[in-house]
């Protein structure tokens, strides 16, 4: 026959099996594992219906980046932990229907849709959707399944047959394949490259490596599908005979062994295995979902969870299990999760609230409660009952330090000796206990007493008196640590009696719980934890879990360097390296916190007097909690290694929401905005932190804890880059952050050539008001310098009327006296000399009035003023000026003019009286800056006569100084002087002169021969 030349060895294996089955009782050649109410070990999820939900979910898929694609009646639904997105097409490709069946994720990344009565389509991942139609090879009815096979090809299970995908269209299988055009509703390619149909209400399969399908001559009822286990056997649900395995690695079963093996209770819609094994079946018609659990080949258990367990609905259709071993189940009322618990409790322990963990001498761990029975916690007992772990435990006569509320008790096997604490301390309640050794035990009872009991005997140490003592645990070198209620630890060692506390940095509050590992001590208190390294100081490790590191009681260090900690949030997890560079550096780790999701019955005993938490020699981690003793496995992996992607979602301005992606433009005037993230990890996706930042924004990473919105507030228009990390609940961060690339639209007022006008327009508008402003002090200046001006000539006029014609008219009156005959001699000398001094303030007095009469306003007018003193004073023959100009004279600061003029009439005049020169030269540049040179070839002048100041070179320069100008006296005897004077010509010019050209003029004046 060709299934047995198929599958060597059969034969005889049937044979076997039918001999075996033959010889049984009719009722059990079925297995009927022992039913039970609830999945144990895993917490359960719901999504429901009217909360944000779909209903109606009849498949689930995972695309590569960790979203759950949900095949629903009203549509295609995508889940990433936290929210449900119906999915929308592109613009422009309509939807054949919203009535989805299955789902089949492909090699790029895109979605194969089968749709109840309305063919295939095809979503890609840019969110494009090709349909196939009848026109496209797709028969109507409902499309049940989808596959690939070994070579890669992609096969439909539709009413009317299989079809397989070409690449355009698809088509029939050819008659050589030997399958019959009838009803398809299932497809699997399995494991080890046979891939299976269910067709024509049969099973059918294509053997590795074949080219045609081949009958197995198994009937199914309508609607049957397949799944495979993790060992490799394919397993059939049959919706009216149950659940059965058909074939193995080998091949196909035989009848027999397929009939002993059924699960005739299980009529289920579907069958899928989780990787430890586990059976999950959804029943058909409801009843909710089945998890069978095998030893080896036999079920053992049938767990049901329904509607009274929090199932959704009873009606269960898909069950997938997500890359993360999440178990996921549809129903028509909502989405389910089932996430493995990893920390168990001991259902069969203590049931008081004070449940104590405690080893024998030889290094068993036991519990027990207030009535002081020990319940055995080894591995290979723990599906024992609450008697038999007892027997267990009473079976072990090694001693077992154990206490009750006001004495110890040493137990061996059945018996027990009661220990009374000594003297005074006899009653009292112990606050700490160690027990080194069968014979040996500490205790701190009372205020401040520490007693210890070896062989027999009671002695207490009165060096160690601080009170409140909290925690006694084994220190390095055969010492004890005993931490207090200050806040403080007591070595007691060898060398003696050491108090170790805040000058050494120790600031973790009262003191909880202690461990002395290695060269490290590490130290728990109610507010935080600490860590001193090789006798140093005491750092605190800090985590980005608030409040994760408090009311710690137990402290274990595993042979993987995992830091174990029981607290009052839960049961906490840490690489110890990562603790030490905390403490070493201050910066946060990533801790892993076991709550009531992973299975903790309640937090940690936070007023016992021995340690919470103790690790076992066969790697269970033991602790007490005030609702039970739990236990968790250290030697399986209780963590995700792959670090969660993050995506980026939408982006919220003002009343709009774009998805934001590469190149999104906001628009412009939007200064605030509002970012979507997540991370894709679906285990506990509220457990997920985040980091984000914004380029031109934020100067580093911020920490967003679980938090998945960014807000951003007065930005401006520019280009932005956002991006996020993501860690899933382990603390592994992604290595690679997502980013997005976005920018803000400037408005009109906002872009850069608008700032460019308005910065022109502005320094236009300064210039303009300073122009006008300018000309407005210009005019003020001009005026007030006029009424000067008139006033001053009012006056010269005023004195040369009066005093100085008054003056000449008493002179006159004085000279005819003079020339009078009779005048006596004596008299006339002091006449003569009284005229001559009255000539001379005459003189002194037309001086004045001309100066006040001067006027300097303009270049030509200073050369003019200058020429003028020179005609007005009496010059000696000979001498001749030569006046140059340099330069057009612009208008002039009269005040700055007249300092110039003065200095100018002061060197010709001192020129004129004193040089004895023949020539005379004065020379005015109207250049950037004003130059004016007053020179002669006379006699000069010695060094010291110039330093000295005179002939009114003092005040020369303090005039030059006045007007910021500079004044040099360059002489020599013999060799005549030049007087040169230097002014900016911003503090003489009104306005700078336009023009650089040089104009020239010389006067000449000789005199008398």
């Amino acid at each position: 026959m060709p299934l047995l030349s198929s599958f060597p060895g059969h034969a005889m294996r049937a044979l076997l099996l039918v001999v075996l089955f033959t010889l049984s009782p009719p009722g059990l050649a079925q297995q009927h594992p022992s039913p039970g109410t609830g999945f144990t070990g895993y917490h359960h999820t719901a999504w429901r219906a009217g909360q944000g939900a779909p209903g109606d979910i009849w498949d689930i898929q995972q695309d590569p980046n960790g979203t759950l694609w949900l095949a629903t009646g009203s549509g295609l639904y995508s889940f990433d932990g936290h929210r449900f997105v119906r999915q929308q097409t592109n613009a422009g490709a309509a939807q054949p229907s919203l009535n989805l069946v299955t789902l089949l994720g492909d090699r790029s990344g895109g979605l194969w849709l089968g749709y109840y009565h309305a063919g295939i389509a095809h979503l890609g991942s840019d969110g494009t959707l090709r349909s196939y139609q009848r026109k496209d090879g797709v028969p109507p009815g409902v499309v049940s399944g989808f596959a690939y096979d070994s070579n890669g090809v992609l096969w439909a299970a539709v009413d009317e047959g299989l079809r397989r995908f070409n690449g355009t269209r698809w088509e029939k299988p050819p008659a050589s394949m030997g399958l019959p055009e009838r009803h398809a509703h299932w497809l699997l390619n399995d494991s080890r490259g046979r891939f299976w149909a269910l067709v024509g209400q049969k099973v059918w399969f294509i053997p590795k490596g074949g080219a045609a399908f081949v009958p197995t001559g198994i009937e199914v009822s309508l609607m049957a599908t397949l799944a495979e286990s993790p060992s490799g056997e394919i397993w059939l649900a049959d919706r009216r005979r149950g659940a059965v395995p058909i074939a193995d690695a080998n091949g196909l079963l035989p009848a027999a062994e397929r009939q002993a093996r059924l699960l005739p209770d299980v009529l289920a819609s579907r069958l899928h295995f989780t990787s430890d094994g586990a059976m999950w079946a959804p029943m058909r018609g409801g009843g909710g979902i089945l998890r069978v659990l095998f030893d080896g080949k036999h079920a053992v258990r049938m767990e049901r969870f329904d509607v009274p367990q929090g199932l959704t609905s009873t009606s269960a259709v898909p069950v997938f299990e997500d890359r993360e071993g999440n178990v996921w189940v549809g129903t028509n009322l909502g989405l389910n999760r089932f996430r493995a618990q990893s920390v168990r409790t001991l259902t069969e322990g203590p049931n008081d609230p004070y449940r104590i963990l405690a080893r024998n001498a030889g290094g068993a761990l036991f519990g027990y409660g207030e009535d002081m029975v020990p319940y055995d916690l080894d591995r290979h007992g723990l599906g024992l009952d609450r008697a038999g772990l007892q027997r267990a435990a009473l079976r072990d006569t090694r001693p077992l330090w154990q206490f009750e509320w006001t004495s110890l008790a040493r137990r061996r096997g059945t018996a027990l000796e009661v220990v009374q604490f000594p003297g005074t301390a006899r009653g009292l309640q112990p606050q700490a206990l160690h027990f080194p050794g069968a014979e040996e035990a500490w205790a701190c009872v009372g205020e401040n007493r520490v007693v210890h009991y070896l062989r027999g005997s009671w002695t207490e140490d009165a060096r160690i008196t601080l009170p409140g003592c909290t925690v006694i645990a084994p220190g390095s070198a055969q010492g004890l640590l005993f931490g207090y209620a200050s806040g403080e630890l007591v070595l007691r060692d060898a060398t003696g009696v050491h108090r170790i506390g805040s000058t050494r940095g120790l600031d973790a509050g009262p003191v909880t719980a202690v461990l002395a590992h290695e060269h490290l001590l590490l130290v728990a208190g109610e507010k935080g934890f600490s860590i001193s390294s090789n006798g140093g100081t005491f750092s605190a490790v800090t985590a980005d879990i608030p409040g994760v590191l408090e009311g710690i009681t137990g402290i274990v260090i595993d042979p993987d360097q995992q830091v174990w900690l029981n607290g009052g949030r839960g049961l906490v997890r840490l690489d110890l390296a990562d603790a030490i560079n905390s403490a070493r550096t201050g910066n946060a780790v990533s801790p892993r916190l076991f709550d009531d999701v992973d299975g903790m019955p309640g937090i940690a005993l936070q007023s016992g007097p021995i340690p919470t938490a103790q690790l076992s020699k066969d790697g269970l981690l033991w602790l007490a909690t005030n609702q039970g003793l739990a236990w968790l496995d250290t030697t399986r992996l209780h963590r995700t290694r792959a670090a969660p992607s993050a995506r980026i979602g939408d982006v919220h301005f003002g009343d709009e929401t774009l998805p934001l992606r590469d190149g999104t433009v906001v628009p412009a005037g939007i200064t605030q905005l509002q970012i979507d993230f997540v991370a894709q990890s679906l285990a506990r996706p509220e457990r997920n932190r985040y980091r984000y930042r914004l380029s031109g924004v934020d100067p580093g990473w911020r920490d967003a804890g679980s938090t998945t919105t960014a807000y951003y507030t007065n930005l401006g228009p520019g280009s932005y880059t956002f991006e996020v990390l993501a860690a899933n609940e382990d603390g592994v961060w992604g290595s690679a952050p997502t980013t997005r690339a976005f920018r803000i639209e400037p408005l009109l007022t906002q872009t850069f050539w608008f700032r460019g006008l308005l910065l022109i327009a502005l320094v236009v508008l300064v210039a303009a008001a300073a122009r006008v402003r300018g000309r407005h002090i210009t005019a003020l200046v001009k005026a007030r310098y006029e009424e000067r001006l008139e006033e001053r000539e009012r006056i010269a006029r005023d004195l040369h009327d009066t005093l100085l014609q008054g003056g000449q008219g008493l002179l006159l009156r004085l000279h005819a006296i003079s020339a009078m005959p009779m005048l006596p001699g004596e008299a006339q000398a002091r006449l003569e000399s009284a005229m001559q001094a009255a000539e001379d303030s005459l003189r002194e007095g037309r001086e004045r009035v001309l100066s006040l009469r001067g006027d300097a306003g303009s270049g030509g007018d200073l050369a003019a003023a200058l020429t003028a003193v020179y005609n007005e004073e009496a010059n000696p023959a000979g001498m001749r000026l030569r006046m140059a100009v340099k330069g057009e004279p612009p208008e002039l600061r009269h005040t700055t003019a007249e300092e110039i003029f003065l200095i100018g009439r002061e060197a010709i005049r001192n020129a004129l009286a004193h040089s004895d020169a023949t020539d005379i030269e004065v020379e005015l540049n109207f250049g950037g800056r004003f130059r004016l040179h007053v020179r002669d070839n006379g006699r000069g002048m010695t060094e010291g006569a110039a330093r000295e100041g005179h002939w009114g070179l003092q005040g020369m320069h303090e005039r030059a100084a006045r007007i910021g100008g500079t004044l040099r006296v360059l002489s020599r005897p013999t060799r005549g002087t030049d007087v040169a004077l230097s002014v900016p010509g911003g503090r003489l010019y009104t306005q700078v002169p336009s023009g650089r050209w040089v104009r020239r003029f010389t006067l000449r004046r000789s005199g008398p021969a």
